[in-house]
């Protein structure tokens, strides 16, 4: 076979296109987040391993916490982290509390907090529960997301 100009066009702009694609697949947009109501347990699956959380409610605190000074009113959210697929990690710094707006809060976690879910690794099989808070200087929230650092994973709300 004699292989022509227009054979090598043809090749030239195949191999564009099929790198178009896989370019495209490559930075495509993630779907959101399911958004479920408070007590309702939803996976974060990180390859092999997988945390089924349970925001259990969120809520107004009233605690001190030792080293840590408000700056407006405390909020606390029940957590229970459970290993279903292979030793994980709670990330507790992924958590926010959001108000409808859109305003959101980081969870205070530069000091221990009362009661709060320890970050050790979990076995298969194993649970803990405990708390997170937020120190909400505006809006009051109403839900928790779990935001991985460029998006949202996963979403808790009362408005369901």
């Amino acid at each position: 076979m004699k292989f022509t100009s227009t054979m090598a066009k043809t090749a030239i702009g195949a191999a564009g296109i099929a790198t178009a694609g896989i370019f495209t697949a490559a930075t495509g947009v993630a779907a959101p987040p399911t958004i479920q109501g408070f007590g309702t347990s939803e996976q974060l699956v990180d390859g092999p391993l997988v945390t089924a959380y349970t925001v259990g409610s969120l809520q107004p605190a009233s605690v001190t916490i030792p080293g840590y000074t408000p700056k407006g009113q405390l909020y606390q959210a029940n957590i229970t982290a459970q290993s279903t697929s292979g030793t994980i990690t709670p990330v507790v710094s992924d958590f926010n509390a959001r108000a409808a707006s859109g305003q959101s809060y980081r969870v205070i976690d530069t000091v221990p907090v009362p009661n709060g879910l320890n970050p050790a690794p979990l076995t298969q099989g194993n649970q803990i529960s405990g708390s997170v808070y937020f120190d909400v200087t505006g809006a009051q929230p109403n839900e928790v997301v779990y935001n991985d650092g460029v998006q949202d994973v996963l979403m808790w709300t009362s408005n369901t």
